[in-house]
């Protein structure tokens, strides 16, 4: 049971990689706060995402080696 602030803003989305191994997501959300980002691997694709930035504006995901495929991911935050 995950418990959340009634000012919790959740944006979510996908990124599509295209035999690259990272890419970047602007939010559209107005994030006070850099938020917290859960990211899967779309498919079959054996390779892991790492977030490596967060911003209030954005966040960098990097694979695990450099595949086609879409990344999908969650942020939470105020």
């Amino acid at each position: 049971v995950i418990k959340m602030a009634a000012a919790t803003i959740i944006e979510e989305g996908e990124i599509d990689f295209a035999d690259t191994s990272s890419g970047t997501h602007a939010f559209s959300s107005s994030f006070t706060t850099p938020p917290t980002i859960i990211t899967s691997v779309k498919g079959d694709n054996a390779v892991n995402a790492i977030v490596t930035a967060v911003s209030v504006l954005s966040f960098t995901v990097v694979s695990s080696a450099s595949f086609t495929g879409t990344i999908q991911f969650k942020a939470a935050g105020s």
